[in-house]
């Protein structure tokens, strides 16, 4: 990712160029950590990738624990902003395949393997930075869920009403299990290629949504 160029003559940048400053130090730094790793990645390395000073990074970030957050952040949202474009009607069966293989490719990407093991290297080492990362990640991803399951409802093709809760138990299901799986046996020479099934998955989940019946929330 090439650092934009300035349109403005002279002074502060404008608001656009701030904007894609700031996406480009977030992709740059993304790519630090994923191949280094947190204790390895250094301020003045990603400045210098950024082809910025560690004067402006600092202005923006005021640590590296605060630059990580904001660039997992960032790099969750990209591997999410494909899903928005998803077409917003039609069957929730349809939908939340659609959705869950979004989910799937960009998250076997080579990108998205890299975010996977930075989270996983957090949750071992420090839990405290993998909570804030995750906790909005989750939030993010089940919205996505959670308006399927709302329109869902709304046209009577499911029994639910309790969307959050339920979003985060259909995301499981129809990404987060086939994900570890993948990942588990996945070889160096995978690309990204391999076409993911999720029938049967989706079979218990709208099964279980008709009827109301797997997904008590309330212990019963």
């Amino acid at each position: 990712m090439s650092l934009p160029r300035r349109t403005s003559s002279g002074g502060r940048p404008s608001k656009e160029e701030a904007e894609k400053l700031g996406e480009h130090i977030l992709q740059e730094a993304l790519q630090e950590f994923i191949a280094k790793g947190l204790d390895a990645s250094r301020m003045d390395a990603i400045a210098a990738s950024a082809h910025v000073s560690k004067r402006t990074l600092y202005a923006r970030y005021k640590s590296k624990d605060e630059l990580l957050c904001a660039t997992m952040d960032y790099g969750i949202a990209k591997h999410i902003r494909p899903v928005s474009t998803l077409p917003a009607n039609g069957p929730i069966r349809e939908r939340l395949e659609a959705v869950a293989h979004k989910f799937l490719e960009a998250s076997l990407t080579a990108e998205g393997r890299g975010i996977q093991t930075l989270l996983t290297w957090l949750a071992n080492y420090r839990p405290d930075l993998q909570n804030k990362i995750r906790a909005k990640a989750v939030a993010d991803v089940t919205g996505v869920m959670n308006q399927i399951l709302k329109d869902g409802y709304a046209n009577g093709e499911i029994a639910f009403s309790d969307f959050p809760a339920i979003a985060k138990i259909v995301f499981d299901l129809l990404f987060s299990l086939p994900n570890y799986e993948i990942l588990r046996g996945m070889g160096p020479e995978y690309h990204g290629s391999e076409s993911v099934s999720l029938d049967k998955e989706l079979d218990f989940v709208m099964a279980a949504l008709r009827t109301g019946i797997v997904f008590s929330t309330n212990g019963r």
